[in-house]
């Protein structure tokens, strides 16, 4: 899925707001927690707040402006990457063991959900039309039932139709879906259609696609710098006894970060496929494929 990010839509607004939005900004927030970090005097075992915004300079600031911008010009093109990374495809020596880990962990979760999902739907099947869940004279039973359903289904929908296709990680996981999913009704494999299908798309839907993939990629650098900020914070504290504890602060960032770049990805998924919906026939026309005559 990693690569319809870039295939889709990667020549439009790749800088202006994409760049400002997903590598600039996060690059500024990073530079300057950094910057206080350097400042504080923790490095050197004299930590004091104080010294933070003691004696400020125009040099400190084109410093951080530079740095700002470096970062974020490095870090741009390493985008892609990013997020294959955050999907879990770990192919060094080092990661692969870790990755089969996380994806049988992921493989036995989703069978559990799976398990769960359907010994609910068996005993919501087996009640009496008058203690069904929507019934006035129900039983919390099956109102326990009904909603045990409900969130097993919801974190099911998380997860590939097919368990072989479980990757290691949330973020994975719900990209496949959508990848496997979208434009299969029509016979029709996103991985090859939608990049040209972007060229025949409307403003509007290409600007909608490129909203739930800027913003699902904003999440996704913020996390991974979120993690960075954590790991660097931990030199810096060391021995400052429970000073050491700042390193949760952009460790608590990454986490929120990284769940909702899953969340977006949904969104994200659903872009991909309105837009496959609603362009399929005019892509069949710009290739001068005849149109089928039904869905079959």
């Amino acid at each position: 899925m990693a690569n319809l990010i870039t295939g889709a839509s990667g020549g439009i607004t790749r800088i202006g707001r994409y760049f400002t939005v997903v590598s600039v900004i996060p690059s500024a927030l990073f530079a300057t927690y950094l910057y206080l970090l350097m400042r504080s005097g923790a490095w050197d075992g004299r930590l004091d707040w104080s010294k933070v915004f003691d004696g400020l300079k125009l040099t400190d600031a084109v410093l951080l402006t530079i740095f700002t911008v470096a970062g974020a010009l490095a870090a741009n093109p390493l985008q892609f990457m990013l997020v294959q990374f955050m999907e879990g495809y770990w192919n060094g020596p080092l990661l692969r063991p870790l990755a089969l880990s996380r994806t049988l962990h992921h493989r036995r979760r989703c069978l559990t959900i799976q398990d769960r999902m359907g010994a609910s739907a068996w005993y919501l099947a087996r009640l009496d039309d008058e203690l069904k869940p929507s019934a006035p004279d129900t039983t919390v039973e099956a109102l326990r039932a009904d909603a045990l359903n409900a969130e097993m289904r919801r974190l099911r929908a998380g997860y590939p139709d097919r368990p072989e296709e479980i990757l290691p990680t949330r973020l994975g996981n719900m990209l496949r879906r959508h990848e496997r999913r979208a434009g299969s009704m029509y016979g029709i494999d996103p991985l090859v259609a939608l990049p040209r299908m972007a060229m025949t798309a409307q403003p509007e839907e290409l600007t909608y696609l490129n909203n739930q993939r800027t913003q699902m990629e904003l999440a996704v650098r913020t996390a991974v710098l979120g993690l960075l900020a954590a790991v660097v914070t931990v030199p810096f504290m060391w021995r400052e006894g429970a000073w050491l504890l700042l390193a949760l602060v952009p460790y608590g960032i990454a986490y929120a970060s990284y769940r909702g770049a899953v969340a977006l990805a949904a969104e994200y998924g659903t872009a991909i496929a309105t837009l496959i919906d609603m362009n399929r026939f005019a892509f069949y026309d710009r290739l001068r494929l005849a149109h089928p005559e039904d869905i079959a």
